[in-house]
């Protein structure tokens, strides 16, 4: 049979410490509800259902050249330089601020040289009407914010 034996005091202190920093980091992620910590935090963002006679909302980005013509812009590291979560994390303070919305469209113009500037950048979200789980009747299209090139 194995002898068994204690751990040296220092052993057990940084065990210790290692384990109440990790209960602090995910006390303050989940009081604060921020996802900056993860995955030492909360990521909520798949932890409730959906009313199947509710609605879906989804968060969109619309570029617009000097012809005017709205064009549909995906959220990502190859198109603004940012994930569409982190937008809606910070979904007031761009309303309170378009401004916020300039360095996407600058990471898109570098990005897309090849093509006109963005003449102005909408944040905007599609809302779904849903039925029985299923779409029902045509998107809602709302402009929630936009951005004009100076």
């Amino acid at each position: 049979m194995p002898s068994t034996s204690s751990l040296p005091p220092a052993s057990l202190a940084w065990r210790a410490l290692a384990v109440l920093a990790c209960v602090g980091v995910l006390l303050l992620g989940g009081l604060t509800r921020s996802n900056d910590l993860f995955p030492f935090g909360v990521l909520d963002q798949f932890s409730t259902g959906t009313d199947p006679n509710g609605e879906v909302v989804n968060t969109c980005l619309q570029g617009v050249r000097e012809d005017g013509e709205p064009f549909d812009i995906r959220f990502g590291q190859r198109s603004v330089g940012i994930e569409r979560a982190d937008v809606e994390n910070n979904l007031r303070s761009i309303e309170a601020d378009p401004q916020l919305l300039a360095p996407l469209a600058a990471a898109y113009d570098r990005r897309h040289s090849e093509e006109p500037p963005l003449a102005a950048l909408v944040l905007c979200q599609r809302i779904t009407s849903l039925k029985d789980g299923t779409a029902h009747g045509e998107d809602e299209f709302v402009e929630i914010v936009r951005w004009e090139a100076p």
